[in-house]
C-alpha cells in the first residue's frame, strides 16, 4: 500500500519548523492582512496550519481564524500555544466548511498540490465554496519555474544537524527526498503550478486570480529566480 502523501514527521518539524524566525512569521502575516485587510475580511480559515504560527499572528491582530489540520498531534501542540484562535483536526480532502463561512482562506509553506490534480482541484473547489462571493484564497507555494533549473542535491545546514536534500521535477510534480542524520528518510511530492496554470484551476472552481507575486510583496512579480510564488485568488460573483 503506498503511504500517506506528505506526513510530516516529527524530525521535520525539529529540523525544519521548530526553528522558524519570528521575522519571517510576521513578513507572511502582513502580507496575508495587506492582501485581506480588515475589516471587510475578518473571518479567516487557515489551512494545514501545522503548529499554528500564521494562525495565532493572525489572531493577534484582529481575525477570526480557524486553523486546521489532519494531524493530530500538531493540532495539540497548536492549542497549547494558545494565541486566540481556533483548532479542528481535518483531512483537507474532506474538510467541507459551510457555504459562505469565510472571508478568506490561507494556505501557506507549500501546503496546497499534495495529492493528484483532480483531488487538488476538488480540495480547492471546497475551499472557494466555503468563502463568501468575494472572499479571497491565498496560496502560498514553490515556483515550478525556480524548481526546473533547480534540481539534484544539496546539504542543508539547520540548527540540529544537516540534512541533505534531493529534488527532481518531472512535468509539474516536484519530488523532494530529505536524508536526516541519523539515516532516517522521508519523501514529498507537490503539484506545483505557473500562473497560466493557476488561472486555469482557478476559473474550474469559481475563483478568478488578482495577483501573483513573490518575497511575499504584492509590488514583486514572479521570477524564475525566485522560489516562493504566492497566489491571490478571489470568489466570483
Amino acid at each position: 500500500m503506498r503511504a500517506e502523501p506528505n506526513v510530516y514527521s516529527r524530525q521535520w518539524f525539529e529540523f525544519f519548523h521548530d526553528g522558524i524566525d519570528e521575522a519571517r512569521t510576521i513578513q507572511e502575516a502582513t502580507f496575508v492582512c495587506r492582501c485581506a485587510p480588515l475589516p471587510d475580511f475578518r473571518k479567516l480559515v487557515d489551512v494545514c496550519c501545522g503548529m499554528g504560527r500564521h494562525t495565532r499572528a493572525l489572531s493577534s491582530r484582529g481575525y477570526s481564524v480557524i486553523g486546521i489540520d489532519r494531524d493530530a498531534d500538531i493540532i495539540s501542540k497548536a492549542r497549547e500555544l494558545a494565541g486566540g484562535p481556533n483548532y479542528e483536526v481535518a483531512d483537507i480532502r474532506k474538510y467541507r466548511p459551510e457555504p459562505g463561512a469565510f472571508d478568506v482562506a490561507i494556505v501557506m509553506s507549500q501546503s496546497f498540490g499534495y495529492f493528484d490534480a483532480a483531488t487538488n482541484r476538488d480540495v480547492l473547489g471546497r475551499l472557494a465554496a466555503g468563502l463568501r462571493k468575494g472572499g479571497r484564497v491565498i496560496l502560498d507555494l514553490w515556483n515550478q519555474e525556480f524548481f526546473a533549473a533547480h534540481q539534484g542535491e544539496r546539504e542543508l545546514e539547520t540548527t540540529s544537524g544537516v540534512v541533505r536534500e534531493s529534488k527532481r521535477l518531472n512535468a509539474d510534480r516536484l519530488r523532494v527526498q530529505l536524508d536526516y542524520p541519523d539515516g532516517a528518510h522521508e519523501e514529498f511530492e507537490w503539484q506545483l503550478f505557473t500562473p497560466a496554470q493557476m488561472i486555469s484551476l482557478a476559473q474550474s472552481v469559481g475563483l478568478a486570480l488578482l495577483l501573483s507575486c513573490t518575497d511575499f510583496d504584492m509590488t514583486i512579480p514572479t521570477s524564475p529566480a525566485k522560489p516562493r510564488i504566492q497566489f491571490l485568488l478571489e470568489r466570483c460573483s
